[in-house]
């Protein structure tokens, strides 16, 4: 039985859009689950149609989880700075007190952007790294037309 890290952080920037998107936005109920922590992430996705969902259907049973942070802001404008650091810096320090962890599995979407990071994904998934070290797996799943980008892919 592994020990894998679980969370989330999906949003489908459309640069096009005046309006950013906020930590409110992320934390509001709507057609998802609100901003999850922790066990919350355990509870409120099986049963959906996210990536975790899936996940959390084959491998809770078999495998020991650790959940972290879990969100998913749709489609809108760039992610404010402040709802992408809070929001990232969470599943950071949490990930970070759950090692040692086998690996670590992330349901993302493939084209946030903040006004700090062009590659949202791409930042969130070099701070993992940084935490787990060049050993530890890292999954991801994307939506189908992701912006895949090389940070994304090492």
């Amino acid at each position: 039985m592994a020990r894998i890290a679980v969370g989330g952080f999906q949003h489908e920037t459309n640069c096009f859009v005046p309006v950013p998107t906020d930590f409110e936005y992320f934390t509001a109920v709507g057609d998802r689950p609100p901003l999850c922590m922790g066990a919350e992430v355990l509870r409120n996705l099986p049963n959906r149609a996210f990536g975790m969902s899936g996940f959390l259907a084959d491998m809770a049973d078999r495998h020991q989880l650790a959940p972290l942070v879990w969100t998913s802001g749709g489609a809108g404008g760039y992610v404010t700075n402040d709802a992408y650091e809070r929001i990232a810096g969470e599943m950071i320090r949490r990930l970070s007190e759950a090692l040692p962890v086998d690996a670590v599995y992330l349901d993302l979407h493939g084209a946030m952007c903040s006004f700090d990071f062009e590659d949202g994904e791409g930042e969130l998934l070099r701070r993992v790294r940084a935490v787990v070290g060049p050993k530890i797996p890292v999954v991801i799943s994307l939506d189908y037309h992701t912006n895949l980008t090389r940070p994304m892919s090492n």
